[in-house]
């Protein structure tokens, strides 16, 4: 090789080098959510910080409310094939997939923060194999607030549960009105004003910011925020563009996904406070379960995880742990 091309060699080895550690990685991430939900503000909050720490070489696009074309149901797939890169995914949406990941919604398992703390340290394990499966990994977990129902008259005790017919959010939710002796309705959301404006519904389950948010408050005058379940979001990144980063990279997602989960947990809590007094605010009376109440709900939840045991047995074990551990 003459001395010319043994410099142009080089520099053309020095030019690809510098390019490869310069290079911007590109991601795009999807959330089903609005720009004022506060899961979708906390994904863009990641990003921004992704984007800070690695100096603009790993730059996360945050697609909301499913415009680049991901349904909510398909977060778990659209991430494994890589559709996209990332997502901000509502767990039980995704049992189709995974059936496991349909158990946060049973009544009377996780309620509040501190029981979710719990149960994704018992379940964690699970799902970091569910996600592998799948060719992602979870980077952090939001919760949403708990359920609650929006009712024209007060529901305190077992008994003024009785006969109500409350719009159920999904099914588990009517399985569980149901059990508790209520009598649920199916309804699509935007008719529930008008049906209850007639009298030929009582009320909702929702949680407070979609009370709130929907003003549920114009037309039901008492909500019990009964936390009967709490749901998390994951948000979780495919594999082959995870491993494709460098290990300073990773490094670095990483510990800003562990440093920001408790303030994207602190702004959940924020939203069911601050939505709560939106709806005191407006008129409503907010009533807590007494004894017999609380006891219908454990009745009926431990019925119904029995009921998924029966389809999901590797859920049991998991289970018998974190109950353990939170006394249930």
């Amino acid at each position: 090789m003459t001395f010319m091309k043994t410099v142009l060699a080089a520099s053309t080895a020095i030019a690809l080098s510098a390019s490869s550690v310069w290079a911007e990685t590109k991601w795009d991430l999807s959330t089903a959510w609005g720009a004022n939900n506060f899961h979708a503000q906390s994904a863009m909050a990641f990003a921004d910080a992704v984007r800070e720490e690695t100096n603009g070489s790993v730059d996360i696009t945050v697609h909301l409310s499913g415009e680049i074309g991901v349904k909510i149901t398909e977060k778990l797939s659209s991430v494994e094939n890589g559709v996209i890169q990332m997502a901000d995914m509502l767990l039980f949406l995704q049992a189709g997939e995974a059936p496991f990941l349909g158990i946060d919604t049973l009544p009377y398992l996780i309620q509040g923060q501190d029981e979710m703390k719990v149960w994704l340290e018992v379940a964690g394990p699970k799902y970091d194999e569910i996600f592998a499966s799948k060719n992602q990994k979870a980077l952090y977990y939001v919760p949403w607030p708990s359920p609650g129902i929006y009712t024209k008259q007060a529901v305190v005790s077992a008994d003024d549960m009785a006969g109500q017919r409350i719009r159920a959010f999904n099914a588990t939710s009517f399985t569980f009105l149901e059990k508790m002796g209520a009598a649920p309705v199916e309804l699509p959301f935007g008719e529930l004003a008008a049906a209850v404006a007639a009298g030929t519904v009582d009320g909702a389950a929702t949680s407070t910011s979609t009370g709130a948010n929907s003003k549920l408050y114009q037309f039901t005058e008492h909500f019990n925020p009964l936390n009967w379940s709490m749901s998390p979001d994951a948000v979780t990144v495919n594999l082959d563009a995870w491993n494709a980063l460098s290990d300073e990279e990773r490094e670095i997602i990483q510990g800003i996904a562990d440093r920001m989960e408790a303030d994207f947990w602190a702004a959940s809590a924020a939203e069911d406070t601050s939505k709560t007094t939106v709806l005191t605010e407006n008129g409503m009376t907010v009533s807590m379960a007494d004894d017999s109440l609380k006891a219908k709900m454990a009745e009926a939840g431990k019925s119904m995880w029995a009921d998924f045991f029966k389809t999901v047995p590797e859920a049991e074990a998991i289970v018998d742990v974190y109950s353990a551990k939170v006394g249930k």
